[in-house]
């Protein structure tokens, strides 16, 4: 038994006495003489010297409560810059890894620098470097200093340092000068005008701002950014015991002791011993009924949730993507026992936004008793089924109690494959008759060549003119058409999640999106059609065609692990890395021709469209740009991004840089003109 268990217990008995001894001294004050001053004293100091204890305790020990989960928010995501700004932020703030954050930016500075260079000046890796170190890249002293031998912060005059409004250090304007250069050179299309003044204010804090979303923790995350602590979904909360099933559809989970009475239990302990001194029935009379209602907290029973049903309704029940559907919750009180204090929030999922109503309601429920509460939300692609919080707390607020309760309600949201956006394939085909052209002479509609008549020729390709005028028999070919076989191949590793801000939809769900557009476009031109995704979840349907797969594609792109609207957990795989392209690799058909979706956030997705190209494949690339220019961390990872587009483009693949607020068949229209120009 601990010293607070010995306490409570010896409190409660203390608090038996007090209160007999209270209505004693009420009842017949005159006698409270005949007892002893010795007795009286040590009654009050007993109470003095608990009421000290519980003060003591009250100092030490917080009130406590249940963290509850935000599902008004929707699912948020970084935008590609985040850990720049975050390092900065670091720097500034906390001082934390100065020298390493230094080098670290200074490198990824000057890889962005390099490729720059390289792309502008049309050189080699080795003359950009030499350009970079010497300063000859840019006219721009402070920014050409960054990267020199002879590195040397820049020096603030004296009416900067008092009169300067901006609030950075100047290491951050030595940076944000840098890659303002940088951008420049790169001749992007930026509208950065006004960023500054919007980053002043926003870049220490955005990151703050969107942590607040994000998190159900401590926004103000020292640590250095641990990637798993960067979930983006709505997590139930941390649960620190398992659960226990109490009832057919009611999980019982943690039980708080909130301490939120122990300030009553030292003002009646200490109001006591006053009391007592003094001789003032008033003061003891105040002290009976603090110490009573302690009592009663020490003895009264825990809330319980066993008895609670719900159910849910939805007013349309296969939504589409994108569809508002009207949810009604009702939780009705079928147990003995008064539930004084419930409170009660639908845990949505976080892929799927609310835009009308609240998920939560607070309330008493008689036994007997119903609440019902309503709210509209926007579906998403996917099986959703969801619990109900309940959060259950006695008169007093001494203990509050979670539970989840089930709900047999599920939300099927499968997209229909209907063909809206057209997309014009390269030549690589497969064995089948289709509609698209090829080099080959035969059979079709389209004149290709004329060749000299073969025995078995089918007698209406023979060119009967020219043998009228030439005796000679000759063949017509025709350009044949035939089907393609294509793969969607989708990039759905954690990094690419990513959006060009906290509430616009991430790159993997703008892709699966399009694709769903395109999928049925493709497979009614008559082509073999698959689907496949690179993450720790293998995702692989073959190329085929037939109502059949045309229903498993459907389901697939709902349903599958790898597709979802989630990002994946993260997780470290230390020395037994396995390359998410192994799995797609090994099944993809040597005629396949590739369209990647990918954000291009990083090398590897690069990589991987230049791997299969070198092994035969025609990859074309839709790219969902996720990135934005308000922060310096923003604008510089922009650059990067259209480095690689420039460098993918430049090895022969061809890249639709699809931007978020352009629909995808017009950036196809436009990509289509300047490929066949």
């Amino acid at each position: 038994m601990d010293l607070n268990t010995a306490m409570r217990r010896l409190l409660a008995v203390l608090g038996i006495v007090v209160v007999g001894a209270g209505l004693y001294f009420i009842t017949s004050p005159s006698t409270a003489f005949e007892i002893g001053l010795y007795a009286v004293g040590m009654v009050a100091v007993l109470a003095f010297a608990f009421g000290a204890w519980e003060v003591r305790n009250r100092r030490n020990i917080r009130p406590v409560q249940a963290d509850t989960p935000d599902p008004e928010y929707p699912l948020m995501t970084p935008t590609p810059g985040d850990d720049i700004d975050e390092v900065l932020r670091q720097m500034t703030q906390y001082r934390q890894g100065t020298l390493e954050a230094r080098e670290q930016i200074r490198d990824r500075l000057g890889n962005v620098a390099l490729a720059v260079i390289m792309h502008r000046d049309d050189c080699s890796r080795a003359e950009a470097m030499r350009k970079l170190e010497e300063g000859e890249w840019t006219d721009n002293v402070q920014a050409a200093s960054f990267f020199g031998e002879n590195r040397a912060l820049p020096t603030q005059s004296l009416s900067e340092r008092l009169f300067g409004s901006t609030g950075d250090s100047p290491y951050q304007q030595w940076v944000r000068n840098t890659v303002d250069e940088i951008v420049r050179l790169a001749n992007l299309d930026t509208d950065t005008e006004g960023t500054d003044e919007k980053e002043k204010e926003a870049e220490p804090d955005s990151f703050v701002e969107t942590l607040k979303h994000r998190l159900s923790g401590d926004s103000d995350d020292s640590s250095g950014g641990d990637r798993s602590s960067s979930r983006l979904t709505h997590e139930l909360y941390d649960r620190i015991q398992d659960g226990e099933l109490v009832s057919k559809s009611v999980t019982h989970w943690n039980l708080l002791e909130t301490n939120r009475m122990r300030g009553v239990s030292a003002f009646a302990f200490l109001t006591f011993a006053v009391g007592a001194f003094t001789f003032q029935p008033g003061l003891l009379l105040a002290s009976v009924v603090g110490i009573g209602y302690t009592i009663y907290v020490r003895v009264a029973s825990p809330p319980s949730a066993a008895g609670l049903t719900v159910e849910r309704h939805f007013d349309v029940a296969n939504p589409d993507p994108g569809e508002e559907v009207e949810v009604i919750v009702t939780v009705e009180n079928q147990g003995g026992s008064v539930l004084p204090d419930v409170r009660i929030i639908d845990e949505v999922p976080g892929t799927m936004r609310i835009v009308e109503g609240s998920p939560r309601v607070a309330t008493a429920l008689q036994s007997g008793d119903s609440v019902s509460f309503k709210y509209r939300l926007v579906a998403e692609r996917g099986e959703h089924s969801w619990p109900v919080l309940a959060l259950a707390r006695d008169v007093s607020g001494t203990y509050e109690r979670e539970a989840t309760l089930d709900a047999d309600a599920e939300l099927v949201c499968t997209p229909t494959l209907q063909s809206v956006t057209s997309i014009s394939l390269r030549s690589q085909t497969s064995t089948y008759s289709g509609n698209v052209s090829t080099d080959q002479g035969g059979s079709g509609l389209e004149f290709f060549s004329v060749r000299e008549y073969r025995q078995g020729d089918p007698m209406k390709r023979v060119d009967w003119k020219r043998h009228a005028r030439t005796g000679e028999l000759t063949t017509i070919n025709f350009r044949e058409e035939k089907a393609a076989s294509v793969v969607l191949l989708f990039d759905s590793r954690q990094s690419a999640f990513v959006s060009s801000g906290p509430t616009e939809p991430h790159a993997v769900d703008q892709a699966i999106n399009a694709a769903t557009d395109l999928f049925p476009t493709l497979y009614d031109a008559g082509n073999l059609v698959g689907v496949a995704a690179f993450d720790t979840v293998p995702c692989w349907l073959s190329p085929s065609a037939g109502s059949d797969h045309l229903e498993r594609a459907r389901l697939l792109f709902a349903n599958h692990p790898a597709l979802s609207s989630v990002p994946p957990e993260y997780t470290d795989h230390e020395s037994r890395y396995v390359d998410p392209m192994t799995h797609v690799r090994r099944q993809l058909p040597s005629s396949a021709q590739i369209l990647l979706f990918t954000p291009l956030s990083d090398d590897y997705a690069a990589e991987v469209a230049l791997r299969l190209n070198s092994s035969g494949h025609l990859v074309t690339i839709i790219s969902p740009d996720p990135t934005a220019n308000k922060t310096v961390g923003q604008r510089l990872v922009r650059v990067e991004r259209s480095m690689r587009v420039a460098r993918l483009r430049e090895r022969g693949i061809r890249v639709i840089d699809w931007k978020p607020d352009t629909q995808l068949h017009l950036e196809m229209e436009r990509a289509q003109k300047r490929w066949t120009a």
